[in-house]
């Protein structure tokens, strides 16, 4: 081979190298262990590489001035994931690193799991969205046989935010059954945990089956995410990160237990990494998961209250354009309890998305996500004040 064909052979391979980085994920990314940078829609190389390494400054700043033990954060752009990093320790006693296998509680982002899992059975006839709970679920007093499954799993049933006391859900379902409405079904949106446990509960008797079972077979086993499940079945793998809290940041840091899955059930028992998130994320925006209509009442269809105004959150999402993305149409949910903080923010028109997961809940650290996202996909020097989800929903 002379010098002229050795220098074109090195020059195929070097395209077929930068063409192979660059490439689209079409059902994930291809390397989610570390961080990508990389091109990103129609934001050139060398902004973006720019705008990520201004994240990663945040991050690390905000971490410090919050005391925040660990994050984990995920940027996905144009299906391509282009920044992914774990910050901090998993356990900071311990001085254990947090990695992008670490397992977080998610608290309420299980929320979407269950919406997902519930609009899977709708599509095969197994559930109407319409249809009184008392087709699904016996012993019900007469205020609550006549709620329906879409007031439910869109928050405007009128379920108490609040009751006297929280305990395992098997005990919590008769004392919820003889509490008072808090309004009348239909005319305004008010965030409850009990509509969710709630929603596990049909879930669980359409299928015969437990709660997370189901969830495990619709959608953790398909995507591949087997670091997934609670916080309880994941201990033993020892990757459970610990979960802290600081009294809202007016004391010291300290060791605190997650809040018992029994409880939460279909409201917030779930765990995960930013690893399996990922995988999550991509599903998702694959559009494959559930139909065409499914997808509507999962992200677009947002019906009015009886009053007449509008409610953006729905089967687990809070949605709408949001002007700090340029207009561009989001969704997104929050979780939050007792040592968690989670984050998923996904722009399913350009295929991009944020996942954060934390072991330390107050108000501020959710602004780190927002944050990314806006220097990701918008103008962090601009931003508007938007509803979006609720920050501290407490399960």
């Amino acid at each position: 081979m002379n010098a002229k064909q050795l220098v074109v052979a090195l020059l195929a391979l070097l395209q077929v190298g930068i063409t192979s980085v660059f490439a689209q994920a079409p059902d994930g990314p291809a390397n989610p262990q570390s961080m990508v940078q990389g091109t990103a829609g129609g934001i050139a190389s060398g902004d973006m590489s720019s705008r990520l390494s201004q994240i990663d400054g945040m991050v690390n700043q905000r971490m410090t001035a919050l005391g925040v033990p660990a994050y984990c954060l995920v940027v996905i752009k144009n299906r391509q994931v282009v920044f992914q990093k774990p910050y901090g320790f998993a356990n900071v006693d311990k001085q254990i690193p947090a990695t992008n296998d670490t397992v977080f509680g998610l608290a309420s982002l299980t929320k979407t799991f269950t919406a997902l899992t519930l609009l899977s059975l709708v599509d095969r006839g197994l559930v109407g969205l319409d249809d009184p709970l008392s087709k699904y679920l016996d012993g019900l007093t007469p205020t609550y046989q006549s709620l329906t499954i879409r007031q439910l799993a869109s928050m405007t049933a009128g379920v108490p935010k609040q009751l006297s006391q929280e305990v395992l859900w098997q005990e919590q379902m008769p004392i919820l059954l003889n509490t008072p409405l808090a309004s009348q079904p239909g005319s305004q949106f008010l965030y409850s945990n009990f509509s969710y446990r709630l929603l596990g509960s049909v879930i669980a008797k359409v299928t015969g089956r437990p709660y997370f079972e189901v969830v495990r077979e619709t959608i953790f086993g398909p995507l591949g995410m087997d670091s997934s499940a609670t916080t309880v079945l994941l201990q033993p793998t020892g990757r459970v990160a610990q979960g802290y809290g600081d009294n809202g940041g007016q004391g010291p840091l300290r060791a605190i237990a997650y809040k018992n899955p029994a409880i939460s059930t279909a409201a917030g028992m779930l765990a995960s990494t930013t690893d399996d998130l990922t995988k999550y994320v991509f599903g998702l925006m694959s559009g494959k998961l559930l139909s065409p209509a499914g997808y509507e009442t999962l992200w677009k269809n947002r019906p009015p209250l009886s009053t007449g105004a509008s409610s953006k959150w729905a089967f687990g999402w809070s949605a709408g354009r949001n002007p700090n993305f340029g207009g561009e149409f989001a969704v997104q949910m929050n979780g939050g309890t007792q040592g968690i903080a989670s984050t998923i923010i996904i722009l399913p028109e350009t295929k991009s998305a944020v996942i954060a997961l934390c072991n330390l809940r107050k108000p501020p650290v959710y602004d780190i996500a927002k944050v990314a996202a806006r220097m990701a996909f918008g103008n962090a020097t601009q931003v508007e004040n938007t509803d979006e989800a609720p920050q501290d929903v407490g399960d």
